[in-house]
């Protein structure tokens, strides 16, 4: 989630309309270096599996759709809408929905998690 959203927003649209992403600007700073360097990125990006894919999608797809409850002054997430993830498996003609659906939550559980715990 994230990444998606950093990389997202690190793109720069040159005058010629060439794109650099995140990591096309992080290779040229690396190149530029005296003496030149080689850029970490093997500790910095996540290649998905291609199993993995349609899961991808479907989470940045309804990421955004999540059940909260009131809990004193400020809501809390509880789960991700079911509903929405459906809706999308279907609308993308997922071919593994169970699978899908399954990683989908798995996924935003664990970054759930993750950003309770550092709060």
């Amino acid at each position: 989630m994230r990444l998606a959203d950093d990389d997202a927003a690190s793109r720069i649209t040159l005058e010629d309309g060439r794109v650099l992403t995140k990591c096309d600007q992080c290779r040229q700073m690396y190149a530029e270096r005296k003496p030149p360097g080689t850029p970490p990125c093997e500790s910095c990006r996540v290649e998905l599996k291609v199993d993995n894919e349609d899961a991808a999608r479907i989470f940045q797809t309804v990421r955004g759709q999540i059940i909260t409850r009131h809990k004193g002054q400020y809501d809390v997430v509880i789960d991700l809408n079911h509903i929405a993830v459906w809706a999308a498996i279907d609308a993308y003609g997922v071919l593994d929905r169970t699978g899908t659906f399954e990683k989908v939550l798995t996924l935003f559980h664990h970054l759930l998690k993750e950003q309770q715990e550092s709060e």
